[in-house]
């Protein structure tokens, strides 16, 4: 075998794929593949409509972005597992050779992104780490506790390049080598008072990093959301059985956390709250200012809660629109 993509060429039978799925596919293979020849030649796929075709210049994969990084390893179903295992990752397909041979092209989902991955074939010029003088790329991974991923990633054999340690842009960040020779950065923010704590102890190789002008400020994104049941057995049975959700126990204060979707949430059991049957959740690095961005646009915060995983404040915003902001505390 010379070419990765011949793990794609099993024997087939005619079929008439979902119409949805066949233009994803397609899609996918473009945005892999590069960019198409221009004028574009006409590829109709079975079972989609020749009327509505993708346009593989703008589209992009549901629950992910255009771009996405495509890394080669020595033993691509290893390195599967270890991400898993390791960094949560969910396998979304992978493409392995007739003879059970190399992984000619695997995709997983970690967060909200896309990695994908397959074996080396240095015949094809897709080479990996250990075959060079390392990696000329690092993978950034936001993650809730960087103590706790790096924790796990040196347990299960990663290399450490640097040890967790606040940084003077916010974040608290740690670098690893992972088996296979690719480097992470894991990050997670910190509030501003961390970060002024670490300037002024290591000003770094760049001298007094608050001379530097930092600019741009990354948006809040949702974090959570909580649906409420007044019986979790019969949500989990139904959500199991649709979804195939995972449904562990929840905090301290009941409930049921779904552990194996791309974006966090979770059950509470009781009434419903007065905000309604669903709570949309956002995640700040420093509650009490945006608290207090929240006031000074027109919105109020109604309550504030401090739990042992972290502060919440109930909000309306200046349409009566209810969300709450959520701080997680250490190791949360």
């Amino acid at each position: 075998m010379t070419d990765p993509f011949d793990a794609l060429r099993l024997p087939t039978a005619p079929v008439a794929p979902d119409p949805a799925f066949a233009t994803r596919l397609r899609t996918r293979l473009v945005d892999t593949l590069g960019p198409p020849p221009d004028p574009v030649p006409t590829v109709t796929l079975r079972g989609t409509d020749p009327a509505d075709p993708a346009d593989p210049t703008a589209a992009s994969f549901a629950g992910g972005g255009a771009l996405v990084p495509y890394i080669a390893v020595e033993g691509a179903a290893a390195a599967l597992d270890w991400y898993r295992d390791v960094l949560g990752a969910i396998e979304l397909n992978r493409f392995v050779e007739p003879d059970g041979g190399r992984v000619g092209h695997a995709e997983i989902a970690i967060g909200g992104s896309r990695l994908m991955i397959s074996d080396a074939y240095p015949e094809a010029g897709v080479v990996s780490p250990a075959t060079q003088e390392g990696s000329s790329t690092a993978l950034h991974l936001d993650v809730v506790d960087v103590d706790h991923t790096y924790r796990r990633a040196v347990d299960a054999g990663a290399t450490v390049l640097r040890e967790p340690t606040d940084q003077f842009h916010g974040n608290r960040n740690a670098v690893i080598l992972d088996p296979w020779g690719h480097r992470w950065m894991l990050s997670q923010p910190i509030d501003a008072a961390r970060a002024e704590a670490a300037a002024d102890a290591d000003p770094g190789d760049f001298g007094d990093v608050r001379r530097y002008s930092i600019t741009g400020r990354r948006p809040v994104e949702p974090g959570y959301l909580t649906m409420a049941t007044g019986d979790l057995a019969r949500a989990r049975a139904f959500f199991t059985t649709v979804f195939d959700w995972d449904v562990e126990a929840g905090s301290e204060h009941g409930g049921g956390h779904v552990a194996n979707t791309r974006f966090p949430l979770g059950f509470m059991e009781g009434d419903a709250p007065a905000s309604g049957p669903v709570t949309l959740y956002f995640r700040v690095d420093d509650i009490d200012v945006y608290a207090e961005r929240v006031e000074a646009a027109g919105g109020r915060v109604l309550a504030r809660h401090e739990y042992p995983s972290g502060g919440n404040a109930e909000c309306v915003d200046d349409q009566g629109f209810r969300f709450d902001l959520f701080q997680p505390a250490p190791g949360y």
